[in-house]
């Protein structure tokens, strides 16, 4: 049987990725497409979502920020154990676009709660949230899963280590 560290070791990777990866193109996005829609006394997400405007509720998103998204990345990785060996084969373009593809739909798109962003939120949203929403909010997912598909794909598995005559250790 396989050694445990390496699974360890993909899980942490996993929770680094997406975190990294959730905390840099979130914070691109807030400053050069999505700032509109959580500032302002009439702000879209304002109406369900706490937001910098309510310094109460935005002190408690920003505590629990780092260790939610610990806590979603760590239920990803133990979900993606699964497939640990198959995904180990593979080259990095194959894991990238696996990787990437998984988290934008079922992080983002295909998520079962309903976003301005999403196709639940197209479904069961007021069409003014999806209107001022969807399009704005899209750039954002989408490098979110590339860097966390990059990070990912190059740090999940640790590289062979070769010896001074070629041969693995």
């Amino acid at each position: 049987m396989e050694s445990v560290k390496p699974r360890i070791r993909f899980v942490i990777v996993v929770i680094i990725a997406h975190t990294i990866a959730y905390l840099f193109s979130g914070g691109i996005a807030y400053q050069f497409i999505t700032k509109p829609l959580w500032e302002g006394s009439d702000s879209l997400l304002a109406s369900y979502l706490r937001t910098p405007g309510n310094e109460e509720l935005w002190g408690f998103a920003m505590i629990w920020q780092i260790p939610g998204q610990v806590l979603r990345s760590l239920l990803m990785g133990l979900v993606f154990l699964p497939l640990f060996s198959s995904l180990k084969t593979w080259t990095f373009f194959k894991k990238f676009l696996f990787m990437s593809s998984l988290l934008f739909v079922l992080t983002h798109l295909a998520a079962a709660a309903p976003s301005p962003a999403n196709i639940e939120g197209l479904v069961y949203m007021r069409p003014e949230f999806v209107a001022l929403g969807f399009i704005k909010m899209q750039p954002e997912m989408i490098l979110y899963s590339i860097i966390a598909g990059i990070l990912f794909s190059k740090f999940a598995y640790k590289k062979d280590s070769l010896s001074i005559n070629g041969m693995n250790n």
